[in-house]
């Protein structure tokens, strides 16, 4: 349980480690970031045949990179990505920090798609938000499967691209994504 929660805590202390960045290095994590998306895309564009359709109808989409881990009545995670608003190709860097409360055990990484829809959901999350549902995850390796109760209707579509890892969880779970303003000042 004490290695659990150091994880955690490490984990959450990394994801918010860039207040001080020099230009140079705000360049480069700017250019890890649209890499990381970049591919991220490409690579569920060939397992979802229909998913550039919905790309080209979008406001805009966002991809987080994300590791959580979940321990007997808790878990922790975070992340971070970059929203991309495809009118002015406009690039919005964030933190993603994830508390989750309820049964499971595993760890795991993955990256998160979400394409907007509806232009009171993207003004929201140009700001940050917090997310509070429940839900059930399953991974092993590179297959995921995942259900929550945040509604057919959230104003964008989730697609994730499980990377490494195995978790089986069904858990309460608190979810807020921060803008990072120092990677997206002056961007």
């Amino acid at each position: 349980m004490r290695t659990a929660l150091s994880l955690c805590i490490c984990i959450l202390v990394g994801v918010t480690g860039c207040s001080s960045m020099t230009a140079t290095e705000k360049t480069s994590k700017r250019n890890e970031l649209d890499t990381m998306a970049t591919k991220a895309v490409a690579a569920l564009k060939q397992k979802e045949t229909d998913l550039q359709d919905k790309l080209d109808k979008s406001l805009a989409y966002a991809v987080a990179n994300m590791k959580v881990t979940k321990v007997p009545v808790v878990g922790a995670g975070g992340g971070e990505g970059v929203l991309v608003i495809k009118k002015t190709q406009e690039r919005i860097y964030f933190t993603v920090s994830r508390f989750d409360v309820g049964g499971g055990w595993g760890a795991r990484g993955y990256k998160a798609l979400m394409v907007f829809n509806d232009q009171k959901i993207l003004d929201a999350w140009k700001d940050g938000k917090w997310i509070f549902e429940a839900g059930a995850e399953a991974s092993a390796g590179a297959s995921a499967a995942q259900g929550s109760s945040a509604g057919e209707d959230k104003g964008f579509t989730m697609h994730i691209l499980a990377e490494a890892g195995a978790s089986a969880t069904a858990t309460a779970r608190a979810i807020r994504v921060k803008v990072n303003r120092d990677l997206t000042a002056g961007n």
